[in-house]
């Protein structure tokens, strides 16, 4: 079994409020004691702050995927594939120092916690804190000060994110998004051989299909009854289309699969009608336009593009804070496995 797993970040505040456990113990770790997992920027990065942005990590995978789940390969956005466990340590501790080159921004964006936000800081660290148990406050060294720490720094990391996205003022239009909707009746002039490959009809066998689809159209534009109006799906099923489906794309993706000629076409139409019978390189089609602008399909567009292009504006700004902050980091040779090896997957 395979997950195919998107580069992903540990959300900041909302990871706390997950990571609530079963029983309270009170174990006091001094600073001196506490084992180093890695250093970023000069700063010593403790086993008990790692395990709290761990915790959350390992319940929710199990509870999603099973107890098993760290045994699983996962192919990468790359197309390297990886086991799970070891990818997710990585994603963890990038997380972690995801936080840190955010919070040292927090003087350049005028970052600070309100008082209210503050107390729900020290509010969610001590529900936290009271519920892990003596054998998880001891073996990973988590004391009070440490999850309000690390609880204020998402909090700062947060604010620091949301200031840097409000000032890119990133916006997509609607017509950038647009997202067309449309069933394609597809009547194929080609067959697939035994080992694959594609086969082309004979002239014969195209004026067949050619046929066949001016009489679907009729059917369409002028049906016998109203059960064949307005449904391409059960004629396609009546002639055995095997290539007919519906379809949301944006009008560059139409123009790629179908040519621009028939995009043009399709967009002279109007919703709820049909285009005449076309031909492309796959054979004869009949396009059923439900929506030539999907308000749904399109919002939802809109949104991932926008969110894309926050990512790719964050991420410029990012690479080059976390190069600054500490150049000679890299997961391979700056993190302790030995130590972080105790928190168990």
């Amino acid at each position: 079994m395979k997950l195919h797993k998107n580069k992903f970040y540990i959300a900041i505040l909302v990871l706390f409020s997950a990571l609530f456990l079963n029983a309270c113990g009170t174990n006091e770790v001094t600073e001196e004691q506490a084992d180093v997992v890695f250093e970023f920027n000069d700063e010593e990065i403790t086993l008990g702050e790692v395990y709290i942005y761990a915790n959350t990590v390992i319940e929710d995978y199990e509870r999603r995927y099973g107890d098993d789940v760290w045994n699983l390969d996962i192919t990468l956005d790359n197309g390297r594939t990886v086991n799970m466990e070891e990818a997710t340590r990585e994603d963890i501790i990038e997380s972690i120092v995801r936080v840190k080159v955010l919070y040292s921004k927090a003087s350049q964006y005028d970052i600070l916690l309100t008082e209210t936000e503050e107390a729900e800081v020290t509010e969610k660290a001590s529900d936290f804190y009271n519920k892990l148990t003596d054998a998880q406050l001891e073996e990973m060294q988590i004391t009070e000060d440490v999850v309000i720490e690390v609880l204020i720094e998402n909090a700062i990391a947060e604010k620091v994110y949301d200031s840097i996205i409000e000032e890119a003022d990133i916006e997509v239009s609607f017509e950038e998004a647009r997202q067309t909707t449309f069933y394609d009746m597809c009547f194929e002039c080609y067959r697939e051989g035994a080992n694959g490959n594609i086969i082309e009809f004979t002239e014969e066998e195209r004026d067949a299909q050619y046929e066949r689809a001016l009489q679907a159209y009729s059917t369409l534009v002028d049906p016998v009854n109203t059960e064949n109006e307005n449904n391409p799906e059960s004629l396609s099923d009546y002639y055995g289309l095997k290539y007919s489906s519906y379809y949301t794309l944006s009008p560059e993706e139409i123009a790629d699969m179908y040519g621009q000629e028939v995009c043009d076409e399709i967009y002279s139409l109007e919703d709820g009608s049909y285009s005449l019978v076309t031909e492309t390189e796959y054979g004869y089609h009949i396009f059923y336009i439900k929506a030539l602008t999907d308000s749904t399909a399109t919002t939802s567009k809109k949104q991932e593009m926008e969110k894309e292009l926050c990512s790719e504006y964050f991420d410029s700004l990012y690479n080059e804070w976390k190069e600054n902050a500490d150049k000679d980091f890299s997961y391979s040779d700056s993190v302790n496995q030995e130590v972080y090896e105790r928190i168990e997957f």
